[in-house]
């Protein structure tokens, strides 16, 4: 750590001698970047006491009414700098960048700020959906980011992860980084550190992987961790601090329920309208409404059996896809949201093998329950999707039948010729797993 930066932070603390407060004073004078530092942790402390108004806080983090008469020794030159550096940054800076989005691993975001890999980003929220994301703050300070994740971006030196895992690595230019979480914040004091948002924002877990940090509750409690240690905030404080070994063991979650998952077993494949097969490919599941004069819509049926399951005993049910791209059409001649609807049958056993149901031998959607919906922007080409519903459930546990064949149809049309075909992975598919019926008893 820079002599100044700890200047800065020792009288943060209150702990500055009188010839290290005339230092500070004529250390700012003299040095633009450091008056910028100075200020970050200002606002670092002001945003902290907004955050957790606590007695101890306001008496600890940055109370200047109950500083002593060092406070005067900044000097009038200092002041009217960091007056003028202050409003300056406050007025004509509310929207300077302070990170920049370093880089996007097949990374699917949420957000109001720009998502391209190597933007630069002003304050605000950020979701990540799926993928992992690297974020670099001007200060230095970097956080990767794993989905799903959810993170406001607040300053140069301070960002507040509510959701997700995250490892922040903070290099000598960025001490005093601060991490707020929905439970309390974590200050950095050159480290690299890793933190899991758990249990609905209740519970924040820190471990150290190298260096130290300081963890601080809304109560006013803290505690320094080093390497190798770890503690969690919740809504009661700061948990008991503990020493990790090299590798933890995997805690699994005691489950009340019993959970089955099916796989089709071969049995799925798409069908064309005309049967244009050359416009169809086994490794994928393709669906499009296609409503031109030589119409090319696609339908996809798949099929899953067992025989020893008691189907009324069933308490939930969901079915999972793979979203791929297949390579057919845009997506810019899609409407914005692109609507699915997801069709049953009880009993039907005619989807045996791939190719060998046609068009016109395959069961209509008016002959089918309609048991689930869902949505997916024109934006997204991968992912998994869920589909679960009481439709859903009620459908398995009425017909209580040995096998179910499903019918996967497109709702929304093209705006114009050549419209993306949608696609999920069938069993064969190189990359990505089929359909999957999972089943909670």
């Amino acid at each position: 750590m820079k002599k100044e930066d700890e200047l800065i932070i020792r009288y943060l603390d209150q702990n500055l001698s009188e010839a290290g407060v005339q230092k500070l004073d004529q250390s700012l004078k003299e040095n633009s970047d450091l008056r910028k530092r100075f200020y970050d942790q200002v606002n670092v402390g002001a945003a902290l006491e907004a955050e957790f108004s606590s007695p101890l806080l306001e008496e600890k983090v940055i109370s200047f009414k109950q500083r002593n008469s060092m406070v005067s020794m900044l000097g009038i030159a200092a002041s009217f700098i960091l007056v003028i550096g202050i409003l300056g940054y406050s007025f004509f800076n509310t929207k300077e960048s302070i990170a920049t989005l370093e880089s996007n691993e097949n990374a699917a975001w949420e957000s109001s700020l720009p998502t391209l890999e190597g933007s630069e980003l002003s304050a605000g929220l950020m979701t990540l959906k799926s993928g992992v994301a690297t974020i670099r703050f001007s200060s230095g300070a970097e956080v990767v980011l794993e989905a799903p994740a959810e993170i406001e971006l607040q300053s140069a030196m301070q960002g507040k992860l509510l959701k997700g895992n995250a490892v922040v690595h903070v290099p000598e230019s960025a001490h005093g980084f601060t991490l707020v979480t929905p439970t309390g914040y974590a200050v950095d004091h050159g480290t690299a550190f890793g933190v899991s948002i758990m249990n609905n924002g209740k519970i924040s877990d820190f471990k150290v992987l190298e260096g130290e940090i300081s963890l601080h509750s809304p109560k006013g409690q803290s505690l320094f961790l080093l390497e190798n240690e770890s503690a969690t905030l919740n809504d009661y404080g700061i948990g008991k601090k503990i020493v990790l070994s090299d590798e933890q063991p995997l805690q699994i979650p005691e489950r009340e329920d019993k959970v089955l998952r099916i796989q089709t077993e071969g049995k799925c494949q798409s069908i064309i309208r005309n049967d244009q097969i050359e416009h169809l490919d086994q490794d994928y599941l393709m669906v499009k409404l296609d409503t031109g004069s030589n119409p090319y819509e696609r339908r996809s049926l798949f099929n899953f059996k067992q025989d020893k399951v008691d189907w009324s005993k069933i308490k939930k049910s969901r079915l999972r896809l793979n979203l791929v791209p297949c390579g057919f059409g845009h997506r810019v001649y899609l409407p914005k949201t692109n609507r699915f609807n997801l069709y049953a049958l009880a009993g039907f056993t005619g989807v045996e093998s791939w190719g060998n149901l046609k068009w016109e031998d395959a069961p209509t959607t008016e002959s089918a329950t309609l048991v689930g919906k869902f949505e997916i922007p024109r934006s997204q080409e991968r992912g998994s999707i869920t589909i679960e519903s009481n439709e859903l459930v009620e459908f398995l546990k009425s017909n209580n039948a040995s096998e179910y064949t499903f019918i996967l149809t497109r709702e929304t049309t093209e705006t114009r010729g050549s419209g993306m075909v949608h696609a999920f992975a069938s069993d064969s598919h190189p990359e990505a797993s089929g359909p999957t019926l999972e089943l909670s008893f």
